[in-house]
């Protein structure tokens, strides 16, 4: 469905949104975008910045569905300007949890009740929970179900969804260090950027690449050969690098070879050259070799390869993309 349709509708409709009660008018726009998104939701927050009285951020939330991601950003970036909506924003912000709770019932939890442990879960971040204060038996589950909400607001839609990985709760006394879930979103900041080496910031220089075989159980000959940019390592949960691009050729000679090399090399400078993408990880599987990047334009990234795919017509290039935030693809060979 396309995002203009919405757009337009939201557009006609904005002179009586303007004139509604804040939940209303919230109501008033999803029920405009129920129809063409279903999986998204709209938001409303005032906008308090000088000169924008009156007016909303706009939020365009997946709750937390990685596979509407996509439609989150498609809808963003489609956004025109409106005179009701300050700003129009992808995925819930982080919330100031200093003394944020929340009840259900007779019962309240709050971000300083959560104790948080947290580790490397390839390329990722694990979570260890306890609660720091007596729970209802009855209650267990319905704190648990608070706590996955507290950390959504905690760590924002994005970094949780995209950021961590396991989340367990355990039941025995915690003999290890925590971090209250109010303090820890400082913590999750610290341990991405120092510990796991994911700093947002695109490597210059050569790229360091690690290399690896993996061999079949049932048959010795079947071998998957990989070669693995670490440097990419760097760009993980980077909100702007969320496709990859993927080429396939298969290689028959050494002269092949030499071509398809010469195609990787001169596509990565295309596409480094402007950090619109960087060269992830290089496959070889019998005849096959698959060379991914991960980048932020896909139609744009697309493009390129297919213009210099045309350039090396001696040799059949399959090119696709796929929406992969995560970087499943990459981090699959992390341990």
């Amino acid at each position: 469905m396309s995002t203009s349709i919405f757009w337009q509708e939201l557009s006609k409709a904005e002179p009586q949104l303007a004139k509604q009660e804040v939940h209303d008018a919230m109501e008033g726009i999803n029920a405009i975008l129920q129809p063409h998104f279903p999986d998204v939701a709209a938001e409303l927050l005032q906008h308090h910045s000088e000169g924008n009285a009156g007016r909303y951020d706009l939020i365009i939330t997946a709750h937390g569905s990685v596979e509407h991601f996509q439609e989150v950003m498609e809808l963003v970036q489609s956004a025109p300007k409106l005179d009701l909506f300050a700003q129009v924003v992808a995925f819930r912000a982080r919330t100031d949890t200093e003394g944020f709770s929340m009840t259900m019932g007779d019962f309240s939890l709050g971000t300083a009740d959560i104790l948080v442990a947290h580790y490397a879960d390839a390329g990722r971040v694990g979570l260890q929970l306890w609660f720091g204060k007596p729970i209802p038996q009855d209650f267990v589950d319905h704190a648990k179900h608070m706590s996955f909400i507290l950390l959504d607001h905690a760590i924002g839609e994005y970094d949780f969804a995209i950021k961590i990985g396991p989340v367990e709760f355990m039941e025995e006394e915690t003999g290890q260090q925590t971090t209250s879930l109010t303090q820890f979103p400082a913590v999750l900041d610290a341990f991405w950027r120092e510990d796991l080496k994911h700093t947002a910031i695109f490597p210059t220089g050569d790229n360091e690449w690690a290399g690896f075989e993996l061999v079949s159980n049932t048959d010795p000959d079947d071998k998957l050969f990989v070669q693995r940019n670490e440097s990419a390592m760097a760009l993980v949960g980077r909100a702007d690098m969320l496709w990859r691009l993927e080429v396939q050729a298969e290689i028959s000679n050494s002269d092949e070879l030499e071509k398809v090399r010469e195609f990787e090399d001169q596509l990565e400078t295309l596409l480094t050259q402007t950090q619109e993408g960087i060269s992830t990880q290089i496959t070889l599987h019998g005849n096959l070799r698959s060379m991914s990047w991960q980048v932020s334009d896909s139609p744009a990234a697309l493009g390129k390869a297919q213009k210099l795919a045309d350039s090396f017509s001696q040799i059949e290039f399959e090119i696709s993309s796929e929406f992969d935030p995560q970087w499943q693809d990459y981090l699959r060979w992390v341990a």
